[in-house]
């Protein structure tokens, strides 16, 4: 690491972590002790982090980004990753990833300096190394499409995982926003896919992505998903307790406009057997997903997890709620506006009842449409009434004010009844205990 005083922050050369219930770490440069930046605790740290909860922290590779841009940090010495103490590695994970976004030198344990565009797979070599567990290893597939700042993001949260990913694969649907270049030239890391062109459906997207992994596990992430640094040591952990038969840990999401109630409803902050996942962030067995043929390229977008859900019941697995890992999703809570979603989210939602529901759940599933879901108020769905369909949370809403709604409902039936002999030559009902209408 350069000591020269010309070293950009003059008085702070050195970015030191240090957590409130320790006295820091001793770093001299040049025979001078350095003065230390205190990033965790309850009022004194520069970040406002606090301990304890720093793997659940989403933007906390920005907080340090920002400190790195204001101090004109050029080099960094952080402690070595070998501890066991959780928030101190997360905190780690995150400078290591923030560093390599801002070009930031790094030296970490006394090691030789980090950087340049292999870090990041060396550095997962190195903790692979360390961790002995070659054989559990795990891809993230990202469907992508004109989310650019989105993805990058995604990227370096993905960097920051106190475990890291042994493979990272990005399906970009032929975005125009840049996207593809801006993983080229910030992540050479990443495995990227471009399609052809960008009419393909986020459900083929990410079945090309599944393809690609040749891992055991594969974490499904939504474009606009920012992971906490937790996200993957915890869920692998969690998945490793679970018998061969369950297929995918579906963990805790937090999105903008979350309202308390929801976020902290008791249904959705205890572990449960579920008849669907959250697609934008869970961790799924491969060869399950592979033995169930992945998401229905039909659907196109939309109400493809819970399609894929009731295969994997169907062949005996099951899916477990999780929410001891969580994530931050970008896209505001609810249904999204729009004549597209609305469309997807009412045609799909009965082109997979239909190829799945047993015939009594079928029969009673108009009337429990109108009752449940059309004329159910903001506040029940807002308390967490609503655990499972998520998608239908503002249904309602989209309704009242998406322009010629319920023409694009119309057109949803008409294409239900189109591909009626399309499900009927694949209906294969569902009589697992986990099942549930999309109506939960």
């Amino acid at each position: 690491m350069d000591d020269s005083p010309n070293n950009a922050f003059e008085a702070l050369r050195t970015l030191v972590v240090r957590l409130s219930s320790s006295d820091g770490f001793p770093v001299e440069l040049g025979g001078e002790v350095v003065r230390r930046v205190t990033l965790v605790g309850d009022a004194d740290g520069e970040l406002g982090l606090k301990a304890g909860a720093i793997g659940r922290s989403h933007g906390l590779i920005e907080k340090l980004g920002e400190l790195l841009e204001e101090l004109s940090v050029e080099a960094v010495s952080l402690p070595g990753r070998g501890t066991a103490d959780d928030d101190q590695r997360a905190l780690i994970a995150a400078a290591l990833a923030a560093c390599s976004l801002h070009d930031v030198q790094v030296t970490c344990g006394g090691e030789a300096p980090i950087s340049g565009p292999g870090a990041d797979r060396d550095r997962r070599a190195a903790a692979r190394a360390r961790s002995g567990d070659d054989a559990r290893t795990v891809t993230a597939v990202i469907s992508a499409w004109n989310k650019r700042e989105d993805v990058r993001a995604n990227l370096l949260g993905i960097r920051a995982q106190t475990r890291p990913f042994d493979d990272v694969v990005v399906v970009d649907n032929h975005s125009s926003d840049g996207t593809a270049q801006m993983i080229r030239d910030e992540f050479p890391e990443v495995r990227l896919v471009v399609m052809p062109n960008s009419a393909y459906g986020a459900c083929e997207t990410f079945n090309v992505g599944f393809s690609t992994a040749l891992t055991e596990y594969i974490a499904i992430l939504d474009d606009d998903v920012v992971l906490t640094p937790w996200w993957l040591e915890r869920s692998l952990a969690r998945m490793a307790e679970e018998p061969e038969t369950t297929a995918v840990v579906s963990t805790k999401v937090v999105e903008p406009g979350m309202p308390d109630s929801f976020r902290d409803a008791e249904a959705l902050n205890r572990e449960r057997y579920m008849s669907t996942f959250r697609g934008c962030a869970s961790l799924a067995r491969k060869e399950a997903v592979d033995k169930a043929g992945g998401y229905d390229e039909r659907l196109f977008i939309y109400g493809n997890e819970r399609d894929l859900t009731c295969r994997l019941l169907n062949l005996g697995y099951r899916v477990l709620q999780f929410p001891g890992a969580e994530t931050f999703h970008r896209t505001p809570f609810g249904l999204q506006m729009g004549k597209r979603s609305l469309f997807y989210h009412a045609r799909n939602a009965w082109l997979g009842m239909l190829k799945y529901a047993p015939a009594k759940d079928l029969a009673r599933m108009p009337f429990l449409v109108l009752t449940k879901v059309l004329l159910r108020g903001r506040k029940a769905e807002e308390a967490g009434e609503v655990t499972d369909a998520v998608g239908t949370i503002g249904v309602g809403k989209s309704l009242r004010e998406t322009k010629g709604a319920w023409w694009i409902v119309a057109r949803a039936l008409f294409s239900v009844l189109y591909n009626v002999p399309y499900c009927l030559k694949r209906r294969e009902p569902v009589q697992a205990p986990d099942f549930e209408l999309p109506l939960q």
